[in-house]
């Protein structure tokens, strides 16, 4: 009793000593999301007892070197770091038959639960088995890996934004079809996460755009070099930064034998469905994006230079579009083309150093082309009023993971990425052309609003390990790591004669008829911005009594974010109204430094790994980039609002109609620059989510589930104009809701200080109305792997996101103040950002007699939330008074919703075998059922409101041939 007594003490300082140890080796060790999976298990005889010393091997062709290892004391045993493959697991004992477990299928974060039971007898007495664990019994993360069947025979658009469309419970804000949108990343969402909170990691490293919120990627994707596809969507470890969605794309490698693919998918208007115009005003009107063309050509190659030590992967891809902008026409009426080009080349290299480490190069390099870009915050942009974007980007990366013992492994990774994004006046415009918006109208005119370039560039490394142990108090798979990160991103901006001309045509009106405002720029101008982050972290898999596993996380991140000392452009179009100054470097404008707790509990029902409950709660600090030092940046791009008086009505603003007085005339508003500042004691923004979930095998490799998800967001920030207070506002009477007849209470700017007019100190900060906002979902999810001819991957999702709305601080800080009055109504009770109360998604392929096959890609949606909205003239000052654009919204999102969507893809294809050759033709139909529904209304109430701007594109067939070896 004695000694049972100090042997618990021991196991119970050695576990303490391994968690001072784990957190110990922070600063040196850190590993991202798994881009390989586990198998893990317990050994035991018939009776039950623990088989200590067995070893136990696994193989695949995944592996360049096959592992084996020894199970520790209670039996217990662990393979990390394993490519995603298929795998035979071999157990051997002395006095035991030999056990081969095959068929063993290993994804991107998956942990395969291989517990064996030996049999007396001699080991050349060998028993095989095929099972394949379906359910992870460990993990509680949310998340849906798209493997080869589910990338290569689903019909869908070919890019990531089109693959996360496939989630269960994710939304986006396009529609695809057949790759119309591969162009235009899409903004996403799943389970009331903040929209664009979403990585793009390539091989476990996240190397995104750094602009904005840092949730944007400048690298568009070759579909045909990615192995598998993986989105962490909820409930992610310690070792994922954020709570959105974490694209986990994984390059394919070389093997022992030479393989290749070449494809060819092509689409011309002869295949496509006419348009079915929606009618608005009793007339057709004339929107969508119907294609012209499509041609999509990839050809890839992987093999062996030395077998099991040296792998090399090629692949190139081309991918040509042309669509027609049906609601923007050129002089004789005819609709204008949007011409675009991607390529890609990708290559691979993989080295074997010696049996416990490897060493992986990876060089991936895009060009992106799209020759008619247009201002998103515009329905109708005519095409001198659209960007060329003639744009290259390339990612490097080396990959290390070394073995040091059985049960202890690391993994390096280093990642540099380098882009040059421009946005240039198309050929043609003039210097002399005027940039010219209408806002009740909804166009833009002329010329692009102005012309700028975006170097940026992302340097990352990360080091990580993973260390299993058996016999204390249960087994351990400790998981700790290290990254760091450093940042560039910069923007050169010019604005033809300096200004854009803004009009408010109302329904009364014909387009730029009535001259509104002039928005004076600093340009040209040159800003550049940094952000650094470093996260550290350490996770325990405790797995107690074979059934309840315990995920006990902590992870600490630091961000901050600068700008570089920097000097106004001496040749500025207006010196007057943006003195040239020399600005010192800002220090640390926000230095955080956060905490976050990830706990989860994963507990086997029945004890047969078939049935698992599941419980999480984590804090996810909500990801930034260079957009707070972009905000601030004094030589940023900065505007000032002038009131614009057309006195000889050629709709082409003089300067002495709209700065009469010169430099002294006030702006009735401004944003970025000096007008801007962040509250250095503001909080960063995170979440806070919950989930509990049931999940159960009930046939072969089917298994379902039923989860609840429950999210808020805190400390969420925006803008306040601390030069005045709310109440130098004076309630207005005398306007009326247009959409509810009802008189509406407006609010004019008159202090009783003078001075206060034309004073604009914008700060960012928290805003604490923000944090009233809710998510809460229920999912239920069905997935099988291809076997047995079928496979599957569904989800229904009821769900309801509502809270307080925010225009956003980075836009323009026009775009949103919390202390003007006139912004705040109807600001509560909104349905927020892409909520679709009903989401039901299927993905499943089925495999027909005579080697053809049938797949079907459907998806529905409730139709997203409509925010009224119409921008009043409210007269400020005295004793003369100014109209100044007030926008207020009429009604809170979700009163008025778009319709219902529903997305039916289909392919047909045959494979013709001969000699380890497959020559696969396929048939595409995409949008079967011709649903050209609306997806995009005009919200502004004016000449245009509700005019049906967008429309999902018509009914077309995509032929595709692939030749695969």
């Amino acid at each position: 009793m004695v000694s049972s007594r100090v042997s618990s003490v021991r196991r119970f300082r050695v576990y303490l000593l391994s968690l001072v140890l784990g957190l110990g080796l922070l600063p040196s060790s850190w590993s991202q999301i798994s881009t390989t999976g586990k198998i893990t298990g317990v050994v035991t005889d018939r009776s039950g007892a623990d088989i200590p010393n067995a070893t136990v091997k696994v193989k695949s062709p995944a592996l360049m070197s096959n592992r084996s290892l020894l199970t520790q004391g209670d039996g217990g045993y662990l393979f990390d770091l394993l490519p995603s493959g298929t795998y035979e697991v071999t157990i051997t004992a002395k006095g035991f038959r030999e056990l081969h477990e095959t068929g063993v299928v290993i994804t991107a974060g998956f942990t395969a639960t291989v517990n064996a039971e030996l049999q007396l007898g001699e080991i050349t007495q060998a028993v095989f088995v095929q099972g394949q664990p379906v359910v992870d019994l460990q993990n509680v993360q949310t998340s849906t890996t798209f493997d080869q069947t589910l990338l290569q025979d689903i019909p869908s658009g070919r890019d990531p934004w089109s693959t996360v469309e496939q989630v269960p419970g994710a939304t986006s804000s396009t529609f695809d079809v057949a790759g119309n949108n591969s162009y235009q990343q899409s903004i996403m969402q799943v389970h009331g996460s903040t929209p664009a909170e979403q990585i793009y990691s390539f091989n476990g490293l996240d190397l995104n755009w750094p602009g904005l919120n840092g949730g944007y990627t400048q690298f568009y994707t070759n579909h045909d070099s990615f192995d598998e596809f993986q989105v962490v969507a909820d409930n992610a470890p310690a070792s994922v930064p954020i709570g959105g969605i974490y694209m986990n794309m994984v390059t394919k490698s070389g093997s022992n034998q030479l393989h290749g693919q070449a494809t060819l998918y092509y689409l011309t208007a002869g295949v496509q469905a006419g348009d079915k115009f929606p009618t608005y005003q009793g007339q057709p009107a004339k929107s969508g994006s119907p294609f012209d063309m499509t041609r999509d050509t990839t050809a890839s190659l992987g093999g062996p230079i030395l077998r099991d030590r040296w792998w090399l992967f090629g692949s190139y891809r081309r991918y040509d579009l042309r669509q027609r902008i049906l609601s923007v026409t050129d002089q004789v009426g005819n609709p204008v083309v949007d011409v675009n080009h991607q390529s890609n080349t990708d290559l691979r290299s993989d080295w074997q150093i010696n049996s416990k480490n490897k060493f992986s190069f990876i060089w991936l390099y895009n060009e992106q082309n799209r020759f008619f870009r247009r201002d998103t915050k515009y329905a109708f942009v005519t095409p001198d009023a659209s960007w060329r974007q003639i744009q290259n980007s390339y990612i490097l990366q080396g990959l290390w993971t070394s073995q040091i013992t059985d049960n202890f492994l690391l993994d390096f990774r280093v990642g540099w990425s380098k882009l040059l994004f421009p946005l240039r006046y198309q050929p043609g415009v003039t210097s002399s052309a005027l940039n010219l918006q209408d806002v009740a109208a909804n166009t833009e005119t002329g010329a692009a609003p102005n012309q700028f370039e975006n170097p940026a560039w992302v340097l990352k490394w990360s080091a990580g390990g993973s260390w299993y142990k058996g016999d204390l108090y249960g087994s351990h798979n400790f998981q700790f790591g290290f990254k760091w990160g450093k940042s560039y991103n910069a923007y050169i901006y010019r604005v033809n004669q300096g200004i854009n001309a803004i009009f408010n045509s109302d329904s009364g009106h014909q387009p730029f008829t009535v001259p509104s405002q002039v928005l004076a720029y600093n340009t040209p101008t040159t800003q550049k911005n940094y952000f650094r982050d470093t996260s550290f972290y350490v996770q325990d898999a405790w797995t107690l009594k074979r059934r309840l596993t315990l995920n006990l996380g902590l992870r600490y991140d630091n961000f901050y974010t600068d700008y570089p000392a920097q000097k106004s452009d001496p040749n500025e179009t207006f010196p007057q109204l943006f003195p040239i100054t020399t600005y010192p470097a800002s220090g640390h404008l926000v230095d955080w430094n956060r905490v976050s707790p990830r706990i989860g509990l994963a507990f086997d029902v029945t004890g047969k790994g078939d049935a698992v409950v599941r419980f999480s709660y984590g804090r996810y600090y909500i990801m930034q980039g260079t957009g707070l030092a972009e905000t601030v940046n004094p030589v940023g791009l900065f505007g000032k609002y002038y009131a614009w008086n057309d006195s000889n009505g050629d709709r082409n603003p003089q300067q002495n109609e709209w700065l009469p007085r010169g430099a002294k005339t006030d702006p009735v508003n401004a944003f970025g620059g000096s007008s801007t500042h962040i509250n250095s004691n503001m909080s960063r923004p995170y979440s806070n989510q919950l989930s509990a979930g049931y999940e159960k095998q009930i046939w072969r490799d089917l298994r379902v589930a039923a989860t609840y998800y429950y999210r808020t967001k805190k400390n969420l920030f925006g803008l306040e104009n601390t030069a005045v207070q709310p109440s130098d506002y004076v309630p207005v009477s005398g306007f009326t809701n247009p959409l509810t007849n009802q008189p509406l209470t407006l609010y004019s700017f008159r202090p009783s200080d003078p001075a206060k007019y034309g004073a604009f100190n914008f700060v960012v900060t928290n805003i604490q109305q923000l944090d009233d906002n809710a998510y809460h979902g229920v999912e239920f999810t069905a997935v099988k792997r291809l076997s047995h001819r079928w496979q599957v991957l569904g989800g229904f999702t009821i769900q309801r996101q509502k809270g307080v709305y925010s225009r956003g601080y980075s836009d323009q800080a026009y775009s949103d103040n919390f202390t003007d009055p006139n912004l705040d109504i109807n600001r509560k009770n909104n349905y927020l950002n892409l909520d679709a109360t009903y989401v039901f998604k299927v993905d499943s392929t089925y495999q027909l007699p005579w080697r053809f096959s049938s797949s079907v890609n459907f998806q529905h949606y409730t139709g997203f939330p409509l925010q009224p909205t119409e921008t009043f003239a409210v007269l400020d000052g005295e004793p003369t008074p100014k109209p100044v654009n007030e926008s207020v919204i009429l009604r809170p999102a979700g009163v008025l919703r778009l319709p219902s969507v529903n997305m039916l893809n289909l392919r047909f294809s045959r494979d013709f075998v001969r000699d380890g050759w497959h020559l696969i033709p396929t048939v595409d139909f995409f949008n079967t059922t011709n649903a050209q529904t609306v997806i995009g209304e005009v919200s502004t109430f004016g000449s245009r409101y509700l005019y049906p701007f967008g429309t999902i594109n018509p009914f077309v067939t995509r032929l595709g041939l692939r030749l695969a070896f």
